[in-house]
């Protein structure tokens, strides 16, 4: 079997995280934001966000927005499949779904605002004019170029500014490294080895907050050193922390999407093809990377001996943040402007040295061209850094070139700060007396993740499934209703959903940390569940309500704080309201998961046409309720518009969770095959004939 070069797995990996993103896409629009039954409904958006496409495609009466949507969808599922498969890489195809998900994005509305969108459309341009071929459909030799450098540089603004803005936010958590104490329970959906990783000893977690922010900030500069072992050792670095979060998180494609960049910083330069050469300086190369990681240890943390408040004669070993917010403002404003200026005089050398390589004068302007762009499309990757340090400024020729050269509606550049500061750090509460106490000298870390809690009122429900009920001033029985995804019983065991992100589940986890007031989507959500919409309905885990068994007479929000049940251990033992299983094992699964207690009222009572509800939607924007059947809203649609409808129910019939395992399935079988020993040799055949 052929050898699998980095650049073509690079191109693979991507269309396949591509693929995963439409798919998720495809699967929540109907519930999310169709204009037919969608929570957040799309056309408005459209109409703001794309004028002219809108009026083109819409208004001209060729589609409905639904049917278009889902279409341009259905063609990305297509043509990704397409990359991820290894069938075709060409560049075009890479610009046409990265377009495609930029628009999908806009009209995503509140669902898609988070980072790892923005970063897949930053990658997918990036790709598609730096790296993608376009003098052929496919790869066919390891990429060497100037076109490698903007995606090095990508990945090294995501890992170094997701490193230093935990240290610029100043928040108790990172600065006493104690975050992933808190972490693993208030992340938005928690993965199935979540609880066990809760348990783990503090000092083992304080070191796993410290090792996370020497793989963000000093490992991420070797991400663009000039020599390959370094960046090597820095992309491994990096790929051991995103499977350390995908073990115990569930963060969509972000992850995948990470590892993929690695692969880019992987790959080798000239001088790798010379074995001696390559295997005399790798061994330098990484004694100097180990000098430079523990020289950066050393500058960033301290260790220390403190007695526990506890048992006064024990000193136990801690180890703290030495870094403040000042020192790293300073270490921003000295290094870089000199990565940027050093990444691009890297990318102008490579596009100079391939430039003169090419024997013909079209090919040196084929060169030369590309190297321009891949200098460009540098200068705007760079442009959020200096947004880091409030006394950095772009330089003139910069902030010139920009300027002339508008890059913000064709390109996105955005600037990354995943987890900044952590929530559901709980109050401490009478902390002196002699029965709470924390780890190395710092306070008892309590948990206090806020959950939003939905209760319907039922018509004919009887309490008799197991659900926890209570009983309204009207006699009525309130039913605590579930989710797929998000935490709600105490007993249902986390769930592994990743690569697919189920975007109403993670809003309301950041629904919970704030008022109703500022997320009318919720009210919008409640108004369809209420009037009974299939489709939203469907995002509750109720197959009663979903089949007509119950309905819904009304609907209140409760907000919950929520921690992992703990073994019983010395130091869980002095953490405040802490629930404390007595006879549980590490690697068993516990039969409570969760412990939560009432914090207040999210949402009154709401009914079926509430008047103030009605108003407040229609006061943000959202149209009257709709949910109109997907067979009579084709009917209803015109003969140009029908056949469109149609084709996007014909897909919708085959919306399961299987669709999406079928669909790796057969790319990882079409990429086998593709690469075979039969197939290539076949295809040797066939070209020998024809040269004969």
């Amino acid at each position: 079997m052929p050898r699998i070069s980095l650049s073509d797995l690079y191109l693979s990996s991507l269309g396949a995280i591509f693929t995963v993103a439409f798919i998720s896409y495809y699967v929540q629009y109907p519930a999310l934001s169709s204009q037919s039954a969608g929570i957040e409904p799309c056309q408005r958006i459209f109409r703001q966000a794309f004028p002219r496409l809108y009026e083109n495609a819409i208004d001209s009466g060729y589609f409905d927005v639904d049917s278009f949507v889902e279409l341009i969808n259905l063609v990305g599922i297509l043509l990704s499949t397409i990359i991820a498969s290894g069938i075709a890489q060409h560049g075009s195809i890479f610009i046409a779904i990265s377009a495609i998900y930029r628009l999908l994005y806009t009209l995503g509305g509140s669902f898609y605002t988070f980072q790892w969108d923005i970063l897949l459309l930053e990658t997918g341009y990036l790709t598609a004019l730096c790296f993608a071929p376009w003098k052929s459909i496919r790869l066919h030799q390891h990429f060497v170029g100037a076109g490698l450098w903007p995606l090095r540089f990508l990945l090294f603004k995501l890992m170094f500014m997701s490193g230093v803005v935990k240290i610029q936010a100043e928040c108790p958590t990172w600065q006493n490294l104690t975050a992933l104490e808190y972490h693993f329970a208030t992340q938005c959906l928690p993965g199935p080895l979540a609880w066990h990783a809760h348990q783990l000893h503090p000092i083992l977690l304080r070191l796993g907050v410290a090792a996370t922010f020497v793989i963000e900030i000093p490992a991420a500069f070797l991400l663009i050193f000039p020599m390959t072992t370094a960046r090597k050792a820095g992309a491994w670095l990096q790929i051991l922390l995103q499977v350390l979060i995908v073990v115990t998180g569930n963060y969509n494609f972000f992850n995948l999407l990470t590892v993929a960049l690695c692969f880019v910083c992987m790959m080798g330069e000239d001088r790798d093809k010379v074995p001696n050469l390559r295997r005399r300086l790798g061994k330098s190369e990484l004694v100097a990377c180990m000098l430079f990681l523990a020289w950066s240890c050393s500058q960033m943390f301290q260790v220390y001996h403190e007695q526990q408040s506890i048992q006064p004669e024990r000193r136990i070993m801690g180890l703290k943040l030495t870094l403040s917010k000042q020192d790293c403002n300073l270490i921003i404003e000295k290094t870089v402007p000199v990565c940027i200026v050093y990444v691009l005089t890297i990318t102008v050398f490579h596009g100079i040295r391939c430039v003169g390589k090419e024997s013909s004068s079209r090919r040196r302007l084929t060169s030369l061209i590309h190297a321009l762009v891949c200098t460009f499309c540098v200068m705007v990757t760079a442009v959020p850094l200096y947004g880091l340090a409030p006394s950095m400024k772009q330089p003139v020729l910069l902030e010139k070139t920009l300027r002339v050269i508008p890059h913000t509606n064709f390109l996105t550049s955005s600037g990354y700060g995943l987890f900044r500061r952590m929530t559901g750090v709980g109050r401490i509460i009478n902390q002196n007396n002699g029965e709470s106490f924390g780890w190395a000298g710092l306070p008892p870390s309590v948990v206090e993740r806020p959950e939003i809690i939905l209760e319907a009122l039922l018509e004919d429900t009887h309490g008799s499934d197991g659900n926890r009920t209570s009983t309204t001033d009207e006699g009525g029985v309130w039913h605590e209703l579930n989710f797929r995804w998000k935490p709600g019983n105490i007993t249902t065991w986390p769930k592994q959903v990743a690569p697919h992100q189920p975007r109403f589940d993670w809003r309301m986890w950041f629904a919970a940390l704030g008022s109703y007031h500022y997320n009318p989507w919720l009210l919008s959500f409640v108004d369809k569940i209420l009037n009974a919409c299939p489709v939203v309905v469907d995002l509750l885990d109720e197959p009663a309500i979903l089949l007509g068994d119950k309905r819904i007479l009304k609907v209140r929000a409760n907000t919950y704080h929520y921690d992992f049940t703990r073994l019983n251990t010395e130091w869980a033992r002095g953490i405040p309201g802490a629930t404390i299983l007595q006879d549980q094992r590490l690697w068993r699964r516990p039969e409570q998961v969760w412990s939560r207690k009432f914090a207040q009222q999210y949402l009154p009572p709401i009914e079926k046409n509430n008047p103030s509800l009605q108003q407040f939607l229609r006061l943000n924007g959202f149209e009257s309720p709709s949910c109109v059947d997907p067979k009579d809203r084709c009917a209803a649609l015109s003969s140009s518009s029908k056949m469109a409808c149609q084709i996007a129910v014909l897909a919708r019939r085959w919306n399961r969770p299987c669709l999406m395992s079928g669909l790796v399935f057969a790319l990882c079988l079409m990429y086998v095959l593709l690469r075979s020993p039969l197939l290539h040799s076949r295809f040797s055949t066939v070209r020998k004939t024809k040269t004969d």
